[in-house]
């Protein structure tokens, strides 16, 4: 598989959208996701919220349907998503991120990862924590994506400290 910095595509088009996330919901994601994972599975949530980046709510996975998760994938059914399309429209919210875990320390899109994307809205997050999560948050360690006009796009350090914000509310 390739690094992450390996990754990264040049793209003319390339909106860097702000994340403006309350520390409360970035440790309730994590807590969750290590729980779900269980040390043996990928697990999964969507930060959603306000069209500025404001993430209002995690959605996990499993709390939206049966995500059928396993060592090295999960799966989100179609009519789960649609449901939560609905939801988020009659709240004039939308899709943030797409956060989960992978088994080891590489936290680059797998091929199935870009295929099977949330949304494919240039400027959409995917984040990918280490060790199914077992880590405390650290940027450095977690891998950030946005979706380019040509696909997606592993950004640096440096982008992630631009673009994202922990709140402390």
């Amino acid at each position: 598989m390739l690094e992450p910095e390996r990754q990264r595509l040049s793209t003319a088009k390339t909106i860097m959208t702000r994340l403006l996330v309350p520390r409360s919901i970035v440790e309730t994601t994590v807590l969750e996701l290590r729980s779900r994972s269980a040390g043996w599975r990928e697990s999964a949530g969507i930060w959603t919220g306000n069209r500025d980046g404001t993430v209002v709510q995690v959605h996990f996975h499993h709390q939206l349907a049966d995500d059928r998760g396993g060592p090295l994938s999960l799966e989100l059914p179609e009519s789960a998503k649609f449901d939560l399309y609905r939801t988020l429209a009659s709240k004039d919210q939308v899709l943030l991120a797409l956060l989960h875990t992978h088994p080891d320390a590489w936290v680059g899109l797998s091929a199935v990862d870009q295929r099977n994307q949330l949304s494919s809205r240039i400027g959409f997050w995917s984040i990918v924590l280490p060790h199914y999560g077992r880590n405390i948050w650290n940027k450095r360690e977690i891998g950030f994506h946005m979706r380019g006009e040509y696909g997606w796009i592993t950004l640096r350090p440096d982008e992630v400290e631009q673009c994202m914000s922990i709140l402390e509310l």
